[in-house]
């Protein structure tokens, strides 16, 4: 489970409902085993498949996507509340959010900050990559992050110094 300051609390296994970035960037800081230890269902709208695997052939998150085995697949019902969302964000965000609350899945893993924003807005809890990382180190799985966030910064996935900064800070790792 998620609290309402985004990180992740509950040491049961997770299920969630994840977007294109965080795929991307769990695998980019090849954290994968970690994701699959930490979460017992990660279920991927059609969109986020077509763009991590089906688009995205070869690049970080396809292989291991699809390689998945704790991996769920799922198509969005409410076409229309995604279109909606997609007035503000893009069409795999949009339906990873319809889809957490169709499925009352609370949790959703997402990375940009509109989306976090909407997902909050519609009662769901959220954490993206860098937090996920902090989870892990939380529960032993992780023995630094600060690695794993300059590995994620040198290939190129955004995260802000701030955020960096709180995390770090919160993993007792120094600046």
């Amino acid at each position: 489970m998620l609290n309402t300051t985004n990180k992740i609390t509950d040491a049961r296994k997770l299920i969630a409902v994840a977007d294109a970035s965080f795929v991307i960037g769990i695998s980019l800081c090849e954290q994968w085993d970690i994701l699959k230890a930490l979460v017992e269902t990660l279920i991927i709208a059609d969109k986020v498949w077509e763009e991590v695997v089906e688009r995205g052939e070869g690049k970080p998150g396809e292989k291991e996507l699809r390689q998945a085995t704790f991996v769920k697949r799922q198509t969005v019902s409410n076409t229309s509340a995604v279109t909606m969302l997609m007035a503000t964000l893009d069409k795999g965000e949009a339906e990873t959010l319809v889809l957490a609350t169709e499925l009352s899945v609370t949790n959703v893993f997402v990375d940009d900050l509109r989306g976090r924003k909407v997902a909050q807005s519609l009662g769901l809890q959220t954490v993206g990559v860098a937090g996920f990382l902090l989870f892990g180190k939380k529960k032993s799985k992780i023995k630094a992050v600060r690695p794993l966030l300059l590995q994620l910064q040198q290939k190129g996935f955004r995260l802000s110094s701030r955020l960096i900064d709180a995390v770090l800070e919160e993993a007792g790792e120094t600046l």
